[in-house]
């Protein structure tokens, strides 16, 4: 499989990979207005990304994987960051909530990772429960950055809390029932077409 590394989509993605740790360092040294125009721009690189890849032809198997590491990424740092009571933020990321989205992510991680090495399931592309998952830690991200350059008021932010562990909750489950059913499926073909290769099982004749 060619992985096709030098699309444009791919250069945005990690610029985007190669901008995080200045967004984060901004955030810790309490240089809101930088972190807020580093987050901009990862966003709009992210659109961008995004938008060629899926009009342009420029979509690659790497970048189907980069991408979404990318965001993941993004969302575990600045969750973490805004937790920790020492970051200079107006609002803090409760610790419980930062707890259950990493959770989350640990979970689905490992189930996707024994499904595709154990079971060859490869295919799992996200579910609408997820994605508003993910919609919903970034406006909380969002919401924080805003704030602490006085552009939103800090009820939205506490609004994005309980929306963002609702969802996590949901997509978490719902994630939990359709790998269920993927595995059941595989495990019910298996043995049928184990069955059907090994011949006939009725008793030959003696031997002589």
């Amino acid at each position: 499989m060619e992985l096709r590394p030098w699309t444009l989509p791919n250069l945005l993605t990690f610029a985007r990979l190669v901008a995080l740790p200045f967004l984060i360092i901004a955030i810790v040294e309490g240089e809101r207005m930088q972190a807020f125009a580093i987050f901009f721009a990862m966003a709009v690189s992210d659109f961008v990304d995004g938008y060629l890849a899926r009009h342009f032809g420029m979509a690659s198997p790497l970048g189907a994987l980069l991408d979404p590491i990318a965001d993941k990424l993004l969302l575990v740092s600045t969750f973490i960051v805004f937790a920790l009571k020492s970051t200079p933020t107006n609002i803090h990321i409760p610790l419980w909530l930062v707890l259950m989205t990493v959770g989350r992510d640990v979970l689905i991680v490992a189930a996707a990772l024994v499904m595709a090495l154990g079971l060859g399931i490869k295919s799992f592309p996200p579910t609408f429960l997820g994605k508003a998952n993910t919609f919903a830690e970034i406006s909380t991200v969002v919401a924080i950055l805003m704030n602490n350059v006085d552009r939103m008021p800090a009820w939205v932010a506490d609004v994005c809390f309980p929306v963002t562990a609702l969802l996590t909750v949901a997509s978490g489950v719902h994630y939990v029932f359709r790998a269920s059913a993927a595995i059941a499926r595989v495990s019910h073909v298996q043995p049928v077409a184990e069955h059907d290769g090994g011949g006939d099982d009725r008793p030959g004749p003696p031997a002589t």
